[in-house]
């Protein structure tokens, strides 16, 4: 179990959550394990087989309180649904405008513009930090590709850019790794082969986990969006608004564990897939269909490798790492106030919905400085 500001993790595998009083309480085989109070508790997430009773569900739904439901490895399942959100208005204009090629086209550039400045941005700083690590020749081709995207006159074409960008920046960002026992062989996901794809993959899905979160509350409908294509159980505007966040949060965060020995190769270990296992939602992280194809020839090359993941101590090491992230403060580019990771990504989906409404000019990812 780990508690980390209003965010509740829980991954004792078959405990129970019930309520009494004020508190939540978790049993393991009978006997309490633990304790929360549920005053200013936001958010709850389960891994793997976690039992809630029907009065710790009722009030986790009446209090509006976010549960999510991940696999104990960490992929995405789902979440309690409470009754829908009242901004029926807010959503009509998010389905007009999604439907206006114009506007999804001025929405999607601002967004491969913001995330491919912040990819450009990582690779310039382990290029500073970092004596003979040659990677000025990805940070220009990042360069010469931005200017690109306002050339595109398709999503497809977006899309195509936004997955050339991520290629040439995992060139780059593979050289960043101090331990010559991690090796980053490239983004492979289904199932990740080796530590560091593990992490990326879980990281990911962590701050999928947050970003809808965001769009729920804000009252969006968060399967439709822009520049990730809208597709059965694809929560399209999620993932739209989750680029930007990737290369600030999750990238550096997977570097300076390795780098850092925060996690080592006993944190890890591997599993054999089950053959007829499938993501709940495919493409759940949100790579572009440039990337998928990429992703699917690692994979196909590598498939008959076991699943890398990551041990139940390793698990509460990086779930513990991956908070302090989203609770360090930094500074909002929007208003200059000092606000945590999290607040930060409330506020972008806040933003998005003022310029969705018309009440801003255009959207405005947040930089990484």
């Amino acid at each position: 179990m780990g508690l980390a500001m209003s965010i509740l993790y829980l991954t004792e595998q078959q405990a129970t959550v019930s309520k009494e009083g004020g508190r939540l309480i978790i049993k393991k085989e009978g006997a309490v394990a633990h304790t929360v109070h549920l005053f200013k508790l936001e958010q709850v997430v389960l891994f793997g087989n976690i039992y809630l009773t029907p009065a710790a569900i009722r009030h986790l739904l009446r209090e509006g309180i976010d549960t999510a439901f991940m696999t104990r490895q960490g992929r995405y399942l789902g979440r309690l649904q409470a009754a829908l959100g009242k901004n029926i208005l807010l959503r009509r204009e998010q389905f007009r405008k999604m439907e206006d090629v114009n506007f999804c086209l001025k929405t999607a550039r601002s967004i491969v513009k913001g995330k491919l400045a912040n990819l450009r941005t990582v690779l310039m700083r382990l290029n500073r930090e970092r004596e003979n690590i040659e990677l000025e020749g990805q940070i220009l081709a990042l360069r010469n590709l931005m200017p690109k995207i306002y050339e595109g006159d398709s999503l497809d074409a977006l899309r195509g850019y936004e997955g050339r960008g991520s290629a040439i920046y995992f060139e780059g960002f593979s050289r960043g790794f101090l331990e010559e026992q991690f090796a980053f062989p490239g983004r492979v996901r289904r199932p990740p082969t080796d530590p560091i794809n593990a992490l990326l993959s879980l990281g990911y899905t962590l701050l999928l986990n947050q970003v809808i979160a965001a769009v729920n509350l804000v009252g969006f409908d968060p399967y439709f969006g822009t520049l990730h294509s809208v597709d059965y159980g694809r929560p399209s505007l999620a993932l739209d608004l989750m680029e930007e966040w990737r290369p600030i949060i999750v990238d550096p965060l997977v570097l300076s564990v390795f780098n850092l020995k925060a996690l080592i190769p006993s944190d890890f270990e591997e599993k054999r897939p089950v053959a007829a296992e499938k993501e709940p939602v495919e493409a759940m992280v949100g790579e572009s269909e440039e990337e998928e194809e990429a992703i699917a020839s690692s994979e196909a090359a590598g498939k008959s490798k076991p699943a890398v993941v990551l041990t139940e101590s390793g698990f509460r090491k990086f779930i513990a790492q991956y908070e302090r992230k989203m609770s360090q403060k930094v500074q909002y580019h929007l208003t200059g106030d000092q606000l945590t990771y999290r607040d930060c990504i409330r506020e972008q989906v806040r933003h998005f919905a003022r310029y969705l409404k018309g009440e801003e000019t255009e959207y405005q990812p947040m930089p990484l400085r």
